[in-house]
């Protein structure tokens, strides 16, 4: 699946638990790989329609996981399978899950921070709350 999917998604995960320095390191493993910056800050700003196409499908999917909406979730985990097969799937539901691991030991061992500028290509960047409600 395209690395724009696959981050969408991590990063989707990662912004329900924290919006500081987990973050960024998602977006940094993410350009490291490739991601666009241009992709990166519209995943970050959750604006789907500036996102490339399959990103938006890993961002949608996985705040669909993260809320719960089952009807929103069949839909598109139909297309996932669609276009990448059941191990795509797989590949998004293990990053979503593995995501919300780490902040959620940091916080629990006190070392939990506020809300820190995410950098993308060296420039700070706007990160709308991706907080889950669940």
């Amino acid at each position: 699946m395209p690395r724009e999917t696959w981050f969408a998604a991590k990063i989707a995960a990662t912004l329900a638990e924290d919006c500081g320095p987990c973050t960024q390191l998602v977006v940094t493993m993410a350009e490291r790989e490739g991601v666009s910056p241009d992709a990166l800050r519209a995943i970050l700003a959750g604006d789907e329609k500036a996102m490339p196409p399959d990103a938006a499908l890993g961002f949608r999917f996985a705040r669909s996981v993260l809320e719960r909406d089952i009807a929103e979730g069949d839909r598109l985990r139909s297309e996932v399978v669609s276009r990448w097969g059941k191990k795509g799937l797989l590949s998004l539901a293990l990053t979503i899950a593995a995501s919300r691991v780490f902040p959620a030991v940091k916080y629990a061992l006190g070392h939990g921070h506020a809300c820190v500028r995410v950098r993308v290509a060296g420039a700070d960047t706007r990160v709308t709350s991706q907080t889950s409600t669940v």
